[in-house]
């Protein structure tokens, strides 16, 4: 595997926080949720419908408005859809939901004068196009491909292309970082050199890919 020239991230459970990360806290002042928080175990290990949803056997889409629906029911919000659980989950201060150590990589990526770009299924059709505008830590990226726009979804190869294409890079030369183990097999099957990024401990992917950037010394 020879060293990369440019990186390209997924946004949601990369870039931004995880549903589960921004909901567990939230519960905590939102009585009606905490029991629903334990019963659930939302995208964590005891949740039933997230298994579904890493096997495939569902799309992520379908997850989150189902979730979107039982959240809003706890509430007392009849109808919410998967845009109404993110915008109550996200429109608040970035402090809550960025993380520091990717923006940190970018911030280092852009610096070092590499190509940096995002690869998401659903940006403006989770969060939508206003609260994109107003994001100014995607200007560090050079193209955002979405699939909200494109029409064409991760694992699906023809999105893995429409990035490679856009960063003008062999897809050999590009680290790609993804949360969804599915999408993480898509971009090796395409080429891309990918890693997985795991809540717990995002740093292990973020040193792995600036590793292989070359933004540190390589340990023989």
């Amino acid at each position: 595997m020879g060293q990369a020239t440019g990186l390209l991230l997924d946004i949601g459970g990369v870039v931004l926080r995880s549903g589960r990360e921004m909901l567990v806290p939230r519960a905590r002042s939102e009585p009606a949720l905490q029991g629903f928080v334990e019963r659930t175990d939302l995208a964590g290990p005891r949740d039933d419908r997230w298994r579904a949803m890493i096997a495939h056997e569902i799309t992520e889409r379908a997850y989150w408005e189902e979730m979107a629906a039982a959240i809003g029911a706890e509430l007392g919000e009849v109808g919410w859809r998967t845009r109404d659980l993110i915008v109550w989950l996200y429109h608040a201060p970035q402090a809550a939901w960025l993380v520091d150590e990717v923006v940190d990589l970018m911030t280092e990526v852009k610096g070092a004068g590499l190509p940096l770009a995002a690869l998401t299924n659903d940006l403006v059709d989770f969060h939508g196009q206003a609260w994109a505008d107003e994001q100014r830590w995607l200007d560090l990226f050079d193209v955002v491909v979405d699939g909200s726009l494109t029409g064409v979804l991760k694992p699906a190869p023809g999105a893995y292309r429409l990035a490679i294409e856009a960063m003008g890079l062999e897809a050999g030369e590009i680290v790609y970082l993804d949360d969804m183990p599915v999408n993480v097999r898509g971009a090796a099957a395409a080429g891309l050199q990918a890693i997985e990024v795991l809540y717990d401990d995002r740093r292990q992917a973020v040193d792995e890919a600036r590793r292989r950037l070359g933004l540190i010394p390589v340990l023989a």
